[in-house]
């Protein structure tokens, strides 16, 4: 099976990068482990056969949303011959998390494609990297795991996670054109996100 889901994915981004990396647009991809897979078939309860985005592929482009429709849009026109979803995270976020991801079925297999501003993708990112110092649950709505820090500690991820919350917000009220006011919301946010990164990799968790 693995083998399948391999090739399945070489050809998906081999086809991704060819339509878009011309334009400067980030193409990333990857099959999840088996220790992902098997998380998330204890977290959903989803069938191995359920699970859509073992084969998963990402574009990282410039902050519009007009540039992301029109790759959403592309995507779907060389997926023609197959079936597809669209699931548009930007005005419903997913624990905060706001990106288009297109599920993509042919041939008995799911693969899944995440369209992102870099905007969204910094969000995300920085979310991962909390997510691995105060518990992966995070990133899915469990909570925080905050047993093992101290006192002071503890302030500044709950600190770090109100300002996730707040720059998910900020990111769903960006309209990305390129007028001075949106031009200044990106800065902002992206400011607060540094920040936020600054915090993660800097702070010395074990005091």
């Amino acid at each position: 099976m693995r083998g399948t889901w391999r090739i399945a994915f070489i050809e998906l981004q081999a086809t991704l990068r060819k339509s878009f990396e011309s334009r400067n647009y980030k193409v990333t991809g990857r099959l999840k482990n088996y220790r992902t897979i098997r998380e998330k078939l204890i977290r959903s309860n989803l069938r191995l056969s359920k699970i859509r985005d073992i084969i998963g592929c990402r574009i990282v482009i410039p902050n519009s949303l007009e540039i992301q429709d029109s790759v959403v849009d592309e995507i779907l026109a060389l997926h023609s011959n197959g079936k597809f979803r669209v699931i548009d995270r930007r005005v419903l976020p997913n624990h905060g998390y706001r990106a288009v991801h297109i599920e993509l079925r042919q041939d008995g297999l799911i693969s899944e494609v995440q369209v992102r501003t870099q905007l969204q993708d910094l969000w995300a990112t920085t979310s991962e990297a909390f997510g691995e110092l105060a518990g992966r649950g995070f990133r899915y709505g469990q909570g925080l795991q905050l047993e093992q820090f101290s006192a002071s500690a503890k302030l500044l991820i709950q600190r770090i996670s109100t300002g996730l919350d707040e720059s998910s917000q900020k990111i769903g009220m960006v309209g990305y054109n390129l007028s001075l006011p949106a031009s200044i919301k990106v800065a902002e946010v992206e400011q607060q996100l540094f920040k936020i990164n600054s915090l993660i990799s800097e702070t010395d968790w074990s005091l």
